[in-house]
């Protein structure tokens, strides 16, 4: 009837099960921590309220609800997933350098926030991004609107940031620190942007309206863009607006 925490390192070869009972939390922090393989959540009854993990080792996420909180910080490996990850408060996953991909059709975040190489998410529904900062490659797949709650940064030269909302869905990527080096929108309602530096805008395709602002570049595109609402590019002084794909 209480929580469990670790104060010394716990290096499991094999699978590692930690069960707690209804509204208790899970947490493992202890930054020599090393899984090697999928460690199990679970509640023996209701539901876990957070989960905190650290692993020096790559991480595998098994099928995991919680009440709150999804923290995972991992150094060493990629973080992946074998089941679908249902977190209604805050999900953080610190792996600077590491790849991950949390591209399970059925997950289900409220606010997921990612320090990462090559960055994978997909959602059941609408999500919201909390900051992030994506050194290689970021995907978003979402069946619902996609939002932001901090600065999104994937700036690493020839790097891109795809967005797939559906077609009825709007995407509202709007703070002030966001900093894209390609984006491509492949599906999405109405569309919101706002970067803070130059934006090459890569193939998308919009059903409804495109704003795209760069509060202090300029704007070009390297991929068609199909837009079938009002599009709307705003830049600051002097700068510049090219749209010279011949397949816009």
């Amino acid at each position: 009837n209480g929580s469990i925490t670790n104060s010394g390192a716990l290096d499991i070869e094999g699978v590692a099960t930690f069960t707690v009972t209804n509204g208790q939390s899970v947490t493992l922090d202890h930054g020599s921590n090393d899984f090697t393989a999928t460690p199990v959540f679970s509640a023996s009854s209701g539901t876990i309220q957070n989960v905190e993990i650290t692993d020096t080792s790559a991480l595998v996420f098994g099928a995991l609800t919680v009440a709150g909180n999804l923290t995972g910080t991992i150094s060493n490996g990629a973080v992946t997933q074998s089941g679908a990850l249902v977190v209604p408060g805050a999900t953080t996953i610190t792996a600077s350098g590491q790849d991950v991909t949390l591209s399970n059709a059925s997950n289900n975040f409220a606010t997921i926030g990612v320090t990462g190489a090559d960055v994978t998410i997909r959602d059941t529904n609408a999500v919201i991004l909390a900051a992030s900062t994506v050194s290689g490659d970021l995907s978003v797949t979402a069946a619902g609107a996609i939002t932001d709650s901090g600065n999104i940064s994937v700036d690493g030269s020839g790097k891109t940031a795809t967005f797939a909302a559906g077609s009825s869905n709007n995407i509202t990527l709007d703070q002030s620190g966001n900093d894209f080096k390609t984006l491509l929108i492949t599906s999405g309602n109405n569309v919101s942007v706002v970067d803070t530096d130059d934006i090459a805008l890569g193939a998308s395709d919009v059903d409804g309206t495109y704003a795209i602002t760069s509060t202090n570049g300029s704007i070009t595109n390297s991929g068609a863009l199909d837009i079938e609402g009002v599009a709307t590019f705003t830049v600051s002084d002097e700068e510049s607006i090219t749209l010279d794909h011949g397949s816009n």
